[in-house]
């Protein structure tokens, strides 16, 4: 069996309720216009009763001779019957009947009930004397009842009954609304037509979704629900990539470490100098293993849970000096020139182990990549829009053009086996940017055309405001 898609189920449901309203609606106005009109004929029929009660009665008697008939006859509409009754229901007098007919009593009809209650009454009801419908008009007075009906069928069926011209209106009306409700139901259901369609090219497994939501508040929430799945997507793919990184990086250490342990262990009678050497090589990898352990925590949290961090005023300067502290030797070593143009006051809102750390894997990468007798220059820009501008340069080799794009890819190297050489992670520069998307800010890389690698990137100075 077919489910009824959606789009259907609300054009049924709402089509239920606009016909349900519509009908509803006009037998309140048809049952409103009838008594309207019942209510205009009752006024008619009470001044032909007070005619009739000023024409037979004197005194408060009625005068029910020939000539007082024949003037009633005179003033009365043939098809209108007239009913003359006393107070005990005994009918004296009877238009439609010949002379000498017994009538029931009329005590307990209900016109005459009302009438007794509230002076006038009306019922429309079946006559068992003349076998047809009537509406019938009663008015109380001390000594009798004056009644009178005219035939439902034939005589007073038009004017009480609605007009029903109106209704072909309501018809046309209900019409435009069930095509204008047909064209809203395709309006409300096109995100969920185009949701549906994004979860048809999920299942055939596409994996490009080009799915247009409409520009309205359920398209957004479509689109959004698109995009936070493509994100999942692309979420699975990274790190799928990156376990199967960290493995392949992690195997080097760690074959490393077991082939220089296992040479000591095989040789017995090895000299003090080669067991030595493999043991410090050991420990290097050991080394290498560690910093890639501990470049990945940093990445994960970062990226996992960022909240953990704590923020606390950051002085730049006072890190980047520590930073040149901490690298000293290394700078005399490979005879790099430090160059340091930031403000002393320069600060902002920060996690100090992080800003350390991205200033430290910039330096470290011209550190292992630049090359020997460089320059690494720092140079704090200036301020724009609550962000510190910086420009950090090294005037060593710089990157191929082609690979330039890449460098903030974990474990990307311009040369394979760059990074196990040097002793590097090859995350250092993918924390560097993710340290600064935390902090609100960007970055961009480019070669200098004196030679050497440069990045541009700004700082959050206030997280408030950002």
């Amino acid at each position: 069996m077919k489910i009824l898609s959606y789009k259907y189920k609300i054009l049924a449901y709402f089509s239920i309720v606009l016909i349900a309203t519509t009908l509803l609606f006009t037998y309140i106005l048809i049952e409103r216009e009838s008594q309207l009109k019942i209510e205009h004929l009752t006024s008619h029929m009470n001044i032909y009763t007070d005619v009739i009660n000023s024409s037979i009665a004197k005194n408060g008697v009625i005068l029910l001779d020939s000539a007082n008939i024949e003037k009633l006859h005179k003033i009365v509409p043939s098809n209108m019957r007239v009913t003359i009754i006393e107070r005990n229901g005994k009918v004296i007098y009877e238009n439609f009947t010949d002379e000498g007919i017994s009538h029931d009593n009329h005590k307990d009809r209900p016109e005459l009930v009302e009438a007794n209650k509230r002076g006038k009454g009306s019922a429309l009801r079946y006559s068992n004397t003349l076998k047809s419908d009537y509406f019938y008009f009663a008015k109380s007075f001390p000594d009798y009842y004056i009644r009178t009906a005219l035939e439902y069928k034939t005589s007073i069926l038009p004017m009480i009954k609605g007009d029903y011209k109106w209704q072909m209106y309501i018809f046309l009306i209900l019409i435009f609304a069930i095509f204008s409700l047909i064209y809203i139901t395709k309006k409300i259901t096109k995100p969920f037509v185009a949701l549906r369609e994004f979860v048809s090219q999920i299942e055939s497994g596409e994996e490009s979704y080009n799915v247009r939501f409409p520009k309205d508040d359920l398209g957004e929430v479509g689109e959004k629900i698109m995009n936070a799945f493509r994100q999942l997507e692309n979420t699975k793919k990274y790190k799928q990539e990156l376990t199967h990184n960290v493995a392949h990086e992690l195997k080097t250490p760690v074959t490393g470490i077991r082939g220089y342990l296992e040479t000591i262990l095989q040789q017995e009678n090895i000299d003090p100098q080669t067991s030595r050497f493999f043991i410090e090589r050991a420990y290097a990898q050991s080394l290498r293993l560690s910093a890639i352990i501990k470049d990945i925590s940093i990445l994960n949290k970062i990226e996992e849970a960022a909240d953990k961090f704590e923020f606390e005023r950051v002085n730049i300067y006072d890190c980047l000096t520590e930073i040149e502290s901490d690298l000293s030797f290394k700078f005399n070593e490979k005879n790099i020139k430090f160059i340091l143009n930031v403000s002393q006051d320069s600060s902002i809102d920060g996690n100090y182990l992080l800003i350390y750390s991205l200033f430290k894997n910039l330096i470290d990468n011209s550190l292992e990549h630049a090359g020997e007798s460089i320059s690494i220059c720092i140079n704090e820009l200036g301020k724009a829009d609550n962000q510190l501008l910086f420009n950090y340069y090294d005037t060593g080799r710089g990157v191929p053009e082609e690979h330039i794009h890449r460098v903030f890819e974990r474990f990307y190297r311009v040369e394979e086996g760059r990074s196990r050489k040097s002793g590097g992670s090859g995350l250092g520069l993918s924390i560097v940017k993710n340290s600064i998307i935390l902090h609100k800010g960007s970055i961009s890389v480019k070669n200098r055309t004196e030679g050497g690698l440069q990045f541009d990137f700004s700082l959050a100075i206030d997280l408030m405001k950002s």
